[in-house]
């Protein structure tokens, strides 16, 4: 039976959304196959572990006392205590799944983390963690992959107190009104405010600073829809979901992406493929199998488009969507069970291809000793 960790929480302010999916992951899991090993990591950036990090209730309550405070080596998790200056193995790790949302922990923390470990990850690895969560990033390599993404304007904290004025009038010149203003490393459209105005703009680039140290600012789309579309890899075949409408006009909210559409922590299906015709359908899949396969991606990745007219625009791609976008692939939550083993296996299958590359090339054979 593999011992699989399920890594979850992080420095973020998307945390909560994150314990949504972890504790979603760890009850659906096949226990037939596999004993979940919960990682937790707080706000504070430790981790800790708990058999009952499964009930969502402990989480809701805050009730952190009993849980274990953890740290990773060669492959194995760790309990430590500080006070008592202790280390106890508790198991050795056979696969992990990232389940963080946002901050380091989807940028590439965790897969960092694990590859240091030697241990197969289900989930996207450093690079393209690190570039995907970086919505201005994201559009530079887009450019370069031939994926079409609305024209933006990308300013960072210190140049915005330095030339503000500049900004607003190019902003009002290229981009025209109204603006979208996005955190250029937060998800789950967390501080996006949608601007009219020069007052407006201020007000929002303000907002968005106080959560990140990077804005985006895009010109808004009129009569535009919201649409989702993941890929995930199994035995070197690349499956593609349908391309879902998740939204209509305005901006596509926190509000409406997790209160109105989560049920016991697990996201629900929205509106299908309505408005949306075959060759734009068509489209989104390809654009989405293309990021997917030219990115080297790995596990369950949800791309997230903005269709205006016949225009098709990749807004961002989220390394470890919501519920792990489950939800793009299964009827019903139970097919999930199967989903989440899909994952897990050709993780493993992967790591094992990896080991058999040459690390050494021998060099320090055939140099002459120093010697002082």
């Amino acid at each position: 039976m593999r011992k699989v960790a399920v890594i979850f929480g992080g420095r973020s302010c998307e945390n909560e959304i994150s314990v949504l999916t972890g504790v979603f992951v760890l009850n659906l899991l096949d226990r037939g196959k596999y004993l979940p090993v919960p990682v937790y990591i707080h706000t504070d950036g430790e981790m800790y572990t708990s058999p009952n990090m499964t009930d969502l209730n402990i989480f809701r309550k805050k009730e952190y006392g009993q849980f274990q405070k953890v740290i990773f080596d060669g492959g194995s998790m760790y309990a430590f205590n500080p006070t008592k200056r202790k280390i106890k193995k508790l198991h050795t790790i056979d696969v992990a799944l990232n389940c963080c949302h946002g901050g380091l922990g989807e940028g590439g923390g965790v897969s960092a983390l694990m590859e240091w470990n030697n241990i197969p990850l289900a989930s996207p690895d450093l690079t393209p963690s690190g570039v995907f969560m970086d919505k201005s990033l994201t559009k530079i390599v887009m450019r370069g992959l031939g994926v079409p993404t609305v024209d933006y304007i990308r300013v960072n904290e210190r140049d915005y107190e330095k030339r503000g004025a500049f900004l607003l009038r190019r902003i009002e010149n290229r981009l025209k009104y109204p603006v979208v203003i996005k955190p250029a490393h937060l998800g789950s459209s967390i501080g996006i405010t949608v601007a009219h105005n020069e007052e407006e703009v201020k007000e929002g680039i303000e907002r968005a600073f106080a959560l990140d140290c990077r804005v985006v600012i895009e010109k808004y789309l009129q009569n535009k829809k919201d649409v989702n579309c993941a890929a995930y890899a199994l035995n070197g075949e690349i499956f593609v979901s349908d391309a879902e409408s998740a939204f209509g006009e305005g901006v596509y909210s926190f509000e409406e992406k997790y209160i109105k559409r989560t049920q016991d922590g697990a996201v629900v299906k929205s509106g299908g493929m309505d408005g949306l015709s075959r060759d734009l359908r068509e489209k989104i899949r390809t654009y989405t199998k293309t990021v997917y396969k030219r990115m080297d991606l790995r596990g369950a990745v949800r791309m997230d488009f903005l269709v205006s007219g016949n225009e098709v625009y990749l807004c961002e791609v989220n390394t470890v969507p919501g519920s792990l976008a489950y939800y793009l692939f299964c009827e019903r939550i139970s097919d999930a069970r199967t989903f989440f083993t899909d994952l897990l296996e050709n993780a493993v299958q992967e790591e094992l291809a990896n080991k058999k590359k040459i690390l050494s090339t021998g060099i320090l054979r055939t140099v002459r000793t120093f010697t002082k």
